[in-house]
C-alpha cells in the first residue's frame, strides 16, 4: 500500500463517502466531551470498490486516538488496584499493565463494518461476522458502534444480528436492549476478563456501573409484566455468564463495578417497591407466575450471592497461600461498599418475593422459603 498523504505531509484527500465514513467513525469516540457529529450519513450512499490509502490511515490514526481517549476519559485515569499478570498493580490504566498488553488489533473486519455503516443502510445483509473471527479490537469497535447507534435503526438491526446478540460487553453493558430475544447462543465473556480485553473492562468500570444504576432504577417504570420478567431474564443470563467468567480467570477485581453499584443502590429503608411499584393490574392469574416476575425484577440481587461467596473463599485465604494478594484485593473492596450490611439486605429483600411457606409473614426477615409449587392460587 502506498504511504499516506499525511506521511509526506501532503494534504490528505478523501472521498464524499470516506469522509461521511470518518465522520461516523469520530462520532463513536468523540475527542472532545460533548462533541456532536452526524452518527450516520444522510443518505444512502454507495461505497468504493476500494478505500484509499489516506482513508485506511485516518481510520486507524481515529481508532488509535480515539480508542485511548475514551479509555482514560472511562476510567482509566484512575488510580487503582488491578490485577496484570496475576501480580497486583496500582496505579491508572497504562501504569498498571505493560504496554504489550494494551494493544488493540483492528482487522479488515472493522473496515467492513464501517463501510457497510457509512453506506447507510443497516438492515442491508451485506455485512456478516462471526464472533470467533473477530479481534479484540474489532470486538471493541462493535460495542462503540452499538454504544452510539443503539437508539437508532441501525441498532434495531443490530440487535437482529448473532454477533451482536452473542456480543458479551454489549450484553453486560445493555441487557434491557436484549430483553425480546428468545434463543440465546453463549455469550462471549472470555474475551473481556483476558488479555487486552480485561484492561478495557478494567477501564469502563464507572460506565458499568452507572448503566446498572440506570437499569434498577427504571425498573419502577415498567408497568407491563412481560416485559419486566423479560428484561430480568437477560439482565440474568448477562451477569451469570460474565460472572462465571470472571470466577474462570480468577479476576474478581473486574465485578468491582456490581459492588459499587450495590454500595449506592442498597440502602436499609429500601423495599421491594422500588422495583415493581410500576407493574400495571394484578398480573398474571397464577400466583406463581406473579412471583416469578417479581423475582426477576429483582435478578441483580441475586447475583450478591457469588460474590459472598467469593468474599467467603477470600477470608478463608492464609497469608502464605498462593492467592493471598488476590484475596486481599477483593476483600479491601467488600469491606469499602460495604459488602456485609448490603448483602444482608438483599438478602431480606430477596426473601420478600420467594415463594413462602403459607402462614407465613413475607415481610419478616427471618421468613423460611419454599418450592413454588406449596402455593396455591386463592
Amino acid at each position: 500500500m502506498a504511504e499516506p498523504a499525511a506521511i509526506t505531509e501532503k494534504p490528505l484527500v478523501v472521498s464524499r463517502f470516506e469522509a461521511s465514513m470518518l465522520r461516523m467513525l469520530r462520532a463513536f469516540v468523540p475527542r472532545n466531551p460533548g462533541e456532536l457529529l452526524p452518527l450516520l450519513p444522510a443518505g444512502k450512499l454507495s461505497p468504493p470498490s476500494q478505500l484509499s490509502a489516506d482513508c485506511v490511515y485516518l481510520v486507524k490514526d481515529t481508532l488509535a486516538k480515539g480508542s485511548v481517549l475514551y479509555l482514560a476519559r472511562a476510567g482509566g485515569w484512575r488510580r487503582e488496584k488491578h490485577l496484570a499478570r496475576g501480580q497486583v498493580s496500582y496505579g491508572r490504566l497504562w501504569e498498571r499493565a505493560p504496554a504489550d498488553d494494551l494493544g488493540l488489533n483492528f482487522s479488515q473486519r472493522s473496515l467492513s463494518l464501517l463501510v457497510w455503516l457509512a453506506s447507510g443502510r443497516p438492515d442491508d445483509p451485506a455485512w456478516s461476522a462471526s464472533a470467533e473471527s473477530l479481534s479484540v479490537g474489532d470486538q471493541w469497535l462493535l460495542f462503540l458502534a452499538y454504544e452510539a447507534l443503539r437508539e437508532t435503526d441501525a441498532g434495531a438491526a443490530f440487535r437482529m444480528r448473532a454477533v451482536f446478540i452473542q456480543h458479551g460487553l454489549i450484553r453486560l453493558a445493555f441487557p434491557e436492549d436484549f430483553a425480546s430475544v428468545q434463543s440465546c447462543p453463549p455469550l462471549d465473556f472470555d474475551s473481556w476478563t483476558t488479555g487486552p480485553g480485561a484492561h478495557i473492562l478494567e477501564a469502563i468500570q464507572p460506565k458499568l456501573m452507572q448503566r446498572v444504576l440506570t437499569l434498577e432504577r427504571s425498573k419502577n417504570e415498567i408497568g407491563d409484566w412481560a416485559r419486566m420478567r423479560q428484561v430480568g431474564i437477560s439482565q440474568d443470563r448477562a451477569l451469570s455468564a460474565f460472572l462465571d467468567a470472571v470466577t474462570r480467570a480468577n479476576r474478581p477485581d473486574l465485578a468491582r463495578f456490581l459492588l459499587r453499584a450495590f454500595a449506592e443502590l442498597i440502602q436499609p429503608q429500601l423495599t421491594t417497591e422500588f422495583w415493581i411499584a410500576g407493574l400495571q393490574g394484578s398480573g398474571p392469574a397464577r400466583l406463581t407466575d406473579r412471583l416469578e416476575v417479581h423475582r426477576q425484577a429483582l435478578s441483580l440481587l441475586r447475583q450478591f450471592e457469588l460474590l459472598h461467596q467469593w468474599t467467603l473463599r477470600a477470608r478463608a485465604t492464609g497469608y502464605h497461600d498462593e492467592e493471598y494478594a488476590k484475596a486481599q484485593i477483593w476483600l479491601a473492596d467488600w469491606e469499602t461498599y460495604r459488602g456485609d450490611e448490603a448483602f444482608a439486605i438483599a438478602q431480606r429483600l430477596l426473601r420478600q418475593v420467594e415463594p413462602l411457606q403459607l402462614g407465613v409473614d413475607p415481610q419478616s426477615p427471618t421468613a423460611s422459603t419454599g418450592p413454588a409449587d406449596q402455593l396455591q392460587n386463592p
